[in-house]
């Protein structure tokens, strides 16, 4: 007598089938998910997956931490000036640049005389202009002005500079801190602190975190560096533990969610990570840009300066001081841009109703401060009235 297999029904067998490879991991994603959420914890201070509140404060801690780091050397090499970087070149390079500005002088000084004298043949022609010997005496002192003005440019950029970047030097002084961080506290589990938690229920998960296991909590003494500050960036309500011991709870959730699960949570945060080191980068990269662009600036500087030899021409000088004092500013905006983004998100943060539309703002109020700082060029050339 044959058995007969069972099979599943036709139905469901079909459905498999016929779901793409990609709609089958995405399903088994959010089964696994949901499992993870409804799962309780195997004890009151870990979940399923061995993690607690305090490696969820940690991970937020040491991302919170690398982005300032990336932020603060970012910033001090925004206080590099550009006459540093011109300074420091020697070498063939440097025979090579000397050359360029020499060059660069001298096509100003022709573009200055060839404006003089457009200039003065069109206030010729004006006779009672021309009949006034003052008006002659103020030209001639108008040609040595242009020629002093071309022959030290970069003296009169380098003032200009130190002057409005003393807005900077405001803005970037002590330690730089932007985002949230504050004051660190180290936490020490006792030896032995996660197995004897875990086997008050499963014996398999405390031989996980005895030492067995993947878990870096196997360690025999972990320890948890904590900034409570910067935790609060994503959990206003979490309180620090006062001590870590076999006897307390070390960190009280910081959601009344029944929903929250530490391991989720890690997850969850982890765009936000990703977006938070992606804009300190941007920064960096236009931080790099801005010094680019004021060393060409004062390479270059005479030659828009040589157009104030001609009241027709003059605009482009003063364009160029303008461009000039935007870029040297960009970085108080960039910082004030930060400083106005952490204001937001406490706020929105504490307006929200609801822990999942309080992550979703978080997310925007990121992604905003991102593009914002992408504009931030922009917007400093609209502060000086050329935006």
């Amino acid at each position: 007598m044959k058995i007969k297999k069972l099979k599943p029904p036709k139905i469901i067998n079909h459905t498999l089938h016929k779901m793409s490879l990609r709609t089958k991991i995405y399903g088994f994603v959010i089964a696994f998910a949901l499992f993870a959420m409804m799962m309780p914890g195997v004890s009151a201070f870990v979940d399923m997956f061995g993690f607690g509140v305090h490696d969820l404060y940690a991970d937020i801690t040491k991302n919170v931490k690398e982005t300032n780091d990336i932020l603060g050397k970012a910033f001090d090499f925004a206080q590099t000036s550009p006459y540093t970087v011109v300074n420091g070149i020697t070498g063939s390079q440097a025979t090579r640049l000397t050359a360029i500005r020499n060059a660069v002088i001298s096509m100003s000084l022709v573009i200055a005389t060839l404006l003089l004298m457009v200039e003065f043949l069109r206030k010729t022609v004006n006779f009672e202009w021309s009949s006034k010997w003052e008006n002659i005496l103020i030209f001639l002192v108008k040609i040595i002005v242009i020629k002093q003005v071309v022959q030290n440019a970069d003296v009169i950029v380098g003032y200009i500079y130190a002057g409005f970047n003393s807005i900077n030097n405001a803005a970037l002084g002590g330690n730089m801190e932007v985002l949230p961080y504050g004051t660190t506290r180290t936490y020490t589990m006792p030896p032995g602190w996660f197995a004897e938690k875990a086997n008050e229920i499963f014996s398999f998960w405390g031989n996980v975190f005895s030492g067995n296991g993947w878990h870096s909590n196997a360690l025999a003494t972990p320890r948890y560096v904590i900034s409570m500050d910067a935790v609060r960036i994503f959990y206003p309500d979490a309180v620090a533990a006062t001590s870590l011991s076999l006897n307390n709870t070390p960190f009280p959730n910081p959601t009344t969610a029944e929903t929250f699960n530490p391991t989720i949570e890690m997850v969850l945060l982890q765009p936000y990570f990703l977006i938070m080191k992606g804009v300190s980068i941007v920064v960096f990269v236009i931080v790099i840009g801005r010094v680019f662009e004021l060393t060409l600036y004062t390479i270059f500087a005479p030659l828009p300066l040589a157009t104030f030899a001609s009241d027709v021409s003059n605009d482009v000088g003063k364009s160029f001081i303008k461009n000039y004092i935007a870029v040297v500013i960009q970085i108080a905006v960039i910082v004030v841009m930060f400083m106005v983004f952490v204001g937001m998100q406490r706020y929105f943060t504490n307006a929200a109703n609801g822990f999942a539309q309080t992550k979703l703002i978080q997310m925007v109020v990121l992604i905003t401060l991102g593009l914002g700082v992408i504009k931030s060029g922009s917007w400093s050339r609209k502060i000086c009235g050329i935006g």
